[in-house]
């Protein structure tokens, strides 16, 4: 609880959000790209895909999760700890497939930047044991997303959904050395 209102004491300090509800796709990819490509320096981590994950979990970076919690990724809180880089938690709906989808509520995490919430999805996937079968695909983003996928949303048709999203906006083009 006290995590919570102070994470909505700062969201009220720090509300100006990364992409607006307004914002073009063209527009998103072009604030994400750069992001995306970070954490695939820092963390060996397909662009193509983290950009097609935020794409997914963000709606195009208008979810109100994303505009207001600057969380990209969906990543929720455990037991009220937001991880070493969310500044706090927040309350947001969502749906869970567990195997039949339902509504429900959950504890999101707080970031002060789109920046803090690509790194910290990078720090996830590359520190977290459910992800380490994933790693050593990272130079074939279908099949590290589909290995990531296994443990990563419950939606049993996740992956499908971000390799549509790579493949329609050519997102595999952020996977080439310039």
């Amino acid at each position: 609880m006290r995590a919570t209102v102070l994470a909505l004491a700062l969201l009220a300090l720090w509300s100006v959000p990364a992409a607006a509800e307004d914002t073009t796709d063209e527009q998103y990819l072009t604030v994400a790209m750069p992001a995306a490509k970070a954490v695939a320096a820092e963390f060996a981590i397909p662009a193509s895909v983290t950009a097609a994950q935020s794409i997914v979990e963000s709606g195009w970076g208008r979810s109100p999760l994303a505009t207001k919690a600057r969380n990209y990724f969906g990543y929720k809180c455990k037991a009220g700890n937001p991880g070493p880089i969310a500044i706090g938690c927040i309350e947001h709906p969502t749906t869970e497939c567990t195997p039949d989808c339902h509504p429900a509520v959950g504890e999101f995490r707080v970031y002060a930047s789109m920046t803090d919430s690509f790194r910290d999805y990078g720090r996830h996937l590359t520190t977290s044991p459910y992800y380490a079968a994933a790693l050593p695909l990272a130079a074939d983003p279908d099949a590290f997303i589909t290995e990531v996928a296994k443990r990563y949303a419950t939606d049993p048709l996740y992956a499908e959904k971000v390799i549509r999203v790579m493949r329609t906006h050519n997102l595999y083009r952020l996977d080439v050395p310039q």
